[in-house]
């Protein structure tokens, strides 16, 4: 297993001039965030549904909030509760299908079309979440660029290995390639969704969030990995074979 090396968890924490382990920052976790009020720019012209990235990414952003804490649909029906979203995130079964859009889940039954709006809920739900993480996120973080600086394994650290353990773990089960795809890759990944939900848990989380998915690179899928329920069902319906049944 191979972990960061000395001056790395700086380099991933780095975006645009923001550094999220800089210790002259102020204290994150003294902050209130109020993000039930805020207003979400509109998408680019003709945008009406999620892309496959964007929902494979919020989808990820959730899991990295689930590994901190150990609290999966509860906390976000709550959350959605919280912010008068209970129209786009209405229960569990709805959560689950949203979640299940992303198409790096492993699925057979194809995926639910996100609509913009659907994904903006997510976000001020993911915002919402992160910045009652807050101070987590953030000893989390303090707490694996210490072990990097005295080299010793990020695994042995009690909230890093945690969150990483959970990651891991959640992962393997519940991606497509999760029985390919090695350790390190993943553990990679596991640490900068960390970062980037401190970044989130900011006052401006949810807007730095949105803008940040309308602009991200486009990700590479299995085959298939992106249909939808409804192609799906008329493909059952037709008697066609183009499409695997799992």
């Amino acid at each position: 297993m191979l972990f960061p090396e000395r001056g790395q968890v700086a380099s991933l924490a780095q975006t645009g001039d923001h550094r999220v382990l800089s210790k002259h920052n102020a204290p994150f976790d003294s902050v209130t965030v109020e993000h039930k009020h805020t207003l979400l720019d509109n998408g680019p012209d003709g945008l009406s549904a999620a892309t496959g990235t964007i929902k494979a990414h919020l989808d990820l952003l959730l899991l990295g909030l689930e590994s901190l804490s150990g609290e999966s649909s509860e906390a976000v029906l709550a959350a959605a509760q919280a912010l008068n979203l209970q129209d786009r995130i209405a229960d569990r079964v709805a959560l689950w299908r949203l979640r299940n859009a992303n198409p790096l889940r492993r699925s057979s039954g194809g995926r639910k079309k996100v609509d913009i709006e659907e994904a903006r809920a997510l976000v001020l739900v993911i915002g919402h979440l992160a910045a009652q993480q807050q101070a987590r996120i953030r000893s989390t973080l303090e707490q694996l660029e210490a072990a990097v600086e005295q080299e010793r394994n990020p695994f042995r650290q009690p909230l890093v290995g945690d969150y990483l353990d959970e990651f891991l773990s959640h992962y393997r089960s519940r991606m497509v390639d999760g029985d390919v795809r090695d350790e390190n890759s993943i553990t990679e990944l596991a640490l900068r969704i960390l970062i980037e939900l401190m970044f989130y848990s900011s006052p401006r989380g949810t807007q730095r969030l949105w803008t940040a998915l309308l602009n991200r690179p486009a990700m590479d899928f299995p085959p298939n990995s992106e249909l939808q329920e409804e192609d799906v069902a008329q493909a059952a319906n037709s008697g066609s074979d183009t499409f695997p049944a799992s």
